[in-house]
């Protein structure tokens, strides 16, 4: 087994509320100076970036197409996608059922498509940061029909969490893991979410590039693939991961 730094909750300058400079070529080159082995792009509600951060990372970094999901509740949920067609079709979903801002981005943030070298290509016209209408259970199985993990983002935040927006943790939701978020690492809160029993996760939540990296997770496996970062949420053939 090898060890592998993760940063699993990265956005680009594609969520409303990123910073411009969350181009390709910057999230990959913050990535490799922070020491990490793997990131996961997850903007909101959408997967557009994700291809041309695979890209800018070529071999020097293992990139995950992921799509921070927002439910009818205002849960925030990730989901990591198998590889980037996967997440766009998924991605094409959740765009046809939000609301047209393309006169707004004044109000809610430019949300700029880009390529792998970090050029602006397009502004997608779907206002991001609305909620979508599927439940929380029904994102969550949406996530797993397109071959997806899917992650309870932030739990210990006080927004957009599940237990801020439900109040209990719901019990039957099949999630594969759970995140705590930077702050609530530094807190040692990871540690009040073990009872759920499900893996819990360390990421950055990086919408500044100073951000990014701020905490990870490690995970103990085989090779930097989808299939194994699979198996160590799973805790199978020797395969694990903790927080670092």
């Amino acid at each position: 087994m090898k060890a592998f730094a993760a940063d699993l909750h990265v956005h680009t300058a594609l969520s409303p509320c990123a910073d411009p400079e969350m181009t390709p070529p910057a999230i990959v080159s913050q990535a490799i100076n922070k020491g990490l082995d793997i990131v996961a792009i997850c903007d909101h509600n959408t997967a557009g970036n994700a291809a041309a951060v695979m890209t800018a990372a070529g071999d020097n970094l293992t990139v995950f197409a992921g799509i921070e999901m927002t439910t009818a509740e205002e849960i925030h949920v990730l989901a990591l996608f198998p590889d980037a067609d996967a997440a766009s079709r998924a991605g094409r979903t959740i765009l046809d059922d939000l609301p047209n801002g393309a006169d707004r981005s004044d109000t809610f943030g430019s949300q700029r498509l880009m390529e792998s070298r970090g050029n602006t290509i397009g502004k997608e016209s779907r206002l991001l940061s609305s909620a979508w209408r599927l439940s929380l259970d029904d994102a969550v199985d949406f996530a797993h029909a397109h071959g997806a993990l899917a992650i309870a983002s932030h739990v210990d935040r006080p927004s957009f969490s599940v237990t801020s927006q439900l109040g209990i943790w719901p019990e039957k939701t099949h999630f594969d893991a759970i995140e705590i978020s930077p702050v609530g690492v530094r807190a040692g809160r990871s540690q009040d979410f073990a009872h759920l029993g499900f893996p819990v996760l360390a990421a950055s939540d990086s919408h500044f590039l100073d951000d990014l990296g701020s905490c990870h997770t490690v995970f103990h496996m085989h090779d930097a693939t989808f299939e194994e970062l699979a198996l160590a949420l799973a805790g199978a053939s020797g395969r694990s991961c903790s927080i670092a």
